[in-house]
């Protein structure tokens, strides 16, 4: 029996680069190739993802990945062994965030290698997690199963490039020199507290609405853990710098490049209009806990309450601290002698996603 093949070198070499490029030649039939995160909220049980499974052929159309260390190579055999143009992920928007930092790499390596740029494949979102903001963005509703069905019945067999592909604009999120992190909704040091605290809440819509309760209990009545956790909403006293604007003291600053939904169809902080340039960033300067508690609905709409400064076009901040990105926390650098400055910028990769309307033409 044939050795088994290394995908991680297999997408190094001129074979599995050939293989990238001829699958994603426009007259190309439409192949998926399916990363799948099984602890994903809409996708634990079996019988969910066994729905998934029955939609593909082939043992090698689906990676089920348990751990990080797995994606990288899950998502080489499916690019270069199984030859996949349309990359479904199913699972929220964490499992989007590491599986596009994951094939941003790869593709950057095998460039490299190559010596020629290597396309990317299109972005099919299965919502399978808590929020699925991205999914969302790109009007993708329904189960994972629903929409995977959806787009098999319209597209395949099909040549490629009747897929519809809409652009999804990404920020770069880097300390100092190294190298950057790339996402779509990026929160300063106090979000990142607070997406802690909302974790401890038990996630998904009814940890944040225990955690915004129990938020306002602290800050009108006092509690162990308001005031254990308080300091978490001091104001920061070093310079957030945006594009040409300066901001000390501040609270917080939220970033998005896609539309920010935190409830279905009910609550939009934050609003993208299609191919509009650079990030929306908002920023909190308003000091008093009982002002931003009073805030706090005005702030998770489009409204602009007073004590928040609202930039819709914004292409560089720089500030310091731990963040999230796409609700993933980042810590800062242990091994670092002195606070490394954090820059976060328009990036220069784009992803291109499956829309939601499957018969769109223009995007």
């Amino acid at each position: 029996m044939a050795p088994a093949v290394d995908p991680i070198r297999l997408a190094m070499s001129a074979e599995g680069i050939a293989r990238r490029l001829d699958a994603c030649r426009p007259h190309a039939r439409v192949k998926v190739g399916l990363l799948l995160n099984p602890r994903a909220r809409r996708i634990a049980s079996r019988v969910q993802r066994e729905r998934l499974r029955r939609l593909l052929d082939g043992a090698d159309a689906i990676e089920q990945t348990g751990d990080l260390a797995s994606l990288r190579r899950a998502i080489a055999r499916l690019l270069c062994v199984r030859q996949a143009n349309v990359l479904a992920i199913a699972g929220g928007d964490g499992t989007l965030h590491h599986a596009v930092n994951a094939l941003l790499e790869l593709t950057r390596e095998s460039a490299a290698a190559a010596g020629v740029p290597i396309p990317m494949p299109r972005i099919l979102i299965l919502n399978g997690g808590t929020l699925n903001i991205v999914g969302r963005t790109v009007a993708i509703h329904g189960q994972p199963h629903s929409t995977l069905a959806r787009f098999l019945r319209y597209f395949d067999g099909a040549p490629l490039s009747r897929v519809p592909a809409r652009r999804l604009p990404m920020m770069a999120v880097r300390w100092g020199d190294t190298s950057p992190r790339h996402g779509f909704v990026f929160g300063s040091e106090t979000i990142y507290h607070a997406m802690e605290l909302y974790t401890r809440f038990g996630a998904g819509y009814g940890g944040l609405s225990r955690f915004l309760l129990e938020l306002g209990r602290g800050v009108l009545f006092g509690s162990e853990l308001w005031q254990h956790e308080r300091w978490k909403l001091d104001p920061h006293h070093h310079d957030l710098l945006i594009d040409d604007r300066s901001f000390n003291p501040y609270v917080a600053v939220a970033a998005s490049t896609v539309d920010l939904t935190l409830a279905i169809a009910a609550v939009r902080a934050i609003r993208r209009p299609l191919l509009a340039p650079g990030f929306h960033a908002k920023v909190v300067v308003e000091q008093r806990p009982q002002q931003l508690l009073r805030m706090l609905p005005a702030v998770m709409t489009e409204r602009i309450p007073e004590g928040v400064v609202d930039l819709p076009n914004a292409s560089r901040l720089q500030l310091y601290g731990p963040y999230t990105l796409d609700g993933e926390l980042f810590h800062e650098p242990a091994l670092a002698a002195q606070r490394l400055p954090l820059t976060v910028e328009v990036a220069a990769e784009r992803l291109h996603a499956v829309p939601g309307e499957l018969g769109a033409t223009q995007w």
